[in-house]
């Protein structure tokens, strides 16, 4: 109703232009300083921010999902350079770290994301095709289900309300976390990306076992340790007895009580 008696869509105050044009403001003294309460800049939105890293208004991207668990706490010093998001924002806050590792947390009043553990296991795309060869290993899930004979058949009434499996054939999509991960590895004996020298096709066969033998002594040397002195040298800090280490002694926190030690 007040839109058709006084309409005032047309009318715009001097306060709201110098606002949008960011009229008055003068860039930081010094590029870094923190911004954390400052407005989101307007013109970085469209990429015409002239004045980079002095600018007094944040620069904010909209690719950040997760809210920075340090800027919470007052302690990100990365600013606008940060790759996650300084925003109060409770739908991108990030995952409670008690209760996805223990299952539960004890802050009633906690502000962060309790995600069920079992919900963020995906279902296996090999295993719904028919095989996966990672078996029992396989770090996603492997769930039973019983095929619709009526899809195999060609065409199922239910659609996707049926109660059995309609399998799709497509290939796996790759992740992308996995794949940087691959590209940022470098062989050392060809230069290529996506790959270990251990695993380089271009590699002579005979440098390659001398390779794994090498790697397989260095291991075993660093596991065995032969400048460690025999057990029966060792002296126990808590009984002062010979012949075991103090993790591994069976007396207890009162163990000095019995050696004597006390007079």
């Amino acid at each position: 109703m007040q839109e058709l008696v006084a309409p005032v869509n047309h009318i715009k105050f001097d306060i709201e232009l110098a606002l949008e044009q960011q009229l008055g403001s003068q860039p930081l003294p010094f590029p870094g300083m923190d911004k954390s309460g400052a407005a989101t800049c307007t013109f970085y939105l469209h990429s015409i921010c002239n004045k980079g890293s002095a600018c007094p208004f944040r620069h904010v991207r909209g690719d950040r999902t997760v809210v920075c668990k340090h800027w919470l706490r007052g302690l990100c010093k990365k600013g606008d350079d940060c790759e996650f998001l300084h925003e109060y924002d409770m739908s991108k806050m990030p995952e409670c770290y008690f209760y996805s590792k223990f299952g539960i947390c004890s802050n009633k009043e906690c502000p962060f994301l309790h995600i069920d553990p079992e919900k963020k296991i995906k279902d296996c795309p090999w295993y719904d095709r028919g095989f996966c060869r990672h078996g029992p290993n396989c770090k996603n899930r492997h769930v039973r289900r019983v095929i619709c004979q009526c899809f195999l058949n060609g065409f199922c009434i239910e659609g996707p309300d049926c109660a059995f499996k309609h399998p799709k054939h497509d290939l796996p999509t790759p992740d992308p976390l996995e794949r940087l991960r691959k590209a940022s590895i470098v062989c050392h004996f060809c230069g290529e990306s996506g790959h270990k020298a251990i695993h380089c096709h271009k590699m002579p066969a005979d440098m390659k076992a001398e390779t794994q033998e090498h790697n397989r002594d260095t291991w075993t040397s660093r596991l065995i340790d032969d400048d460690r002195r025999p057990i029966q040298e060792v002296t126990c800090y808590k009984c002062g007895e010979k012949g075991h280490y103090a993790n591994k002694c069976t007396k207890g926190h009162l163990a000095f009580l019995s050696a004597g030690l006390v007079k």
